[in-house]
């Protein structure tokens, strides 16, 4: 590709002022918006803070882990309730699943 030359004597001086000085006083306006977003932002998000809404929706949160890690607590406790009670009952057929599973896991465990 060939540069164009361009004509020192064509190029209108004024004219480029005028743009670049219009296109300054764009950039100024596009940085007082930009800056009023941000500000606008920040201010929500100070609010936000302040209002306690994320303190309420961390205390909900913290009540229900607490509730959940109770019930599987509780859950945890039963299933070892009926393991027993199993257990207790039939006593050989348990060792036989245990050993059973016992086998399999080191078979599985030798492959890998």
């Amino acid at each position: 590709m060939c540069a164009k030359r361009l004509d020192p004597d064509a190029i209108d001086i004024d004219f480029l002022k005028q743009e670049f000085n219009r296109f300054r006083t764009e950039l100024g306006g596009m940085k007082d918006r930009l800056s009023d977003n941000a500000a606008s932002a920040l201010d929500q998000f100070s609010a936000y803070l302040e209002g306690g809404a994320l303190s309420s929706r961390l205390a909900s949160l913290e009540k229900e882990f607490d509730y959940l890690a109770g019930k599987v607590k509780g859950t945890g406790k039963e299933a070892v309730g009926k393991l027993e009670n199993q257990v207790s009952q039939r006593p050989i057929a348990s060792i036989a699943i245990a050993f059973g599973v016992g086998i399999l896991a080191s078979q599985l465990l030798r492959r890998g």
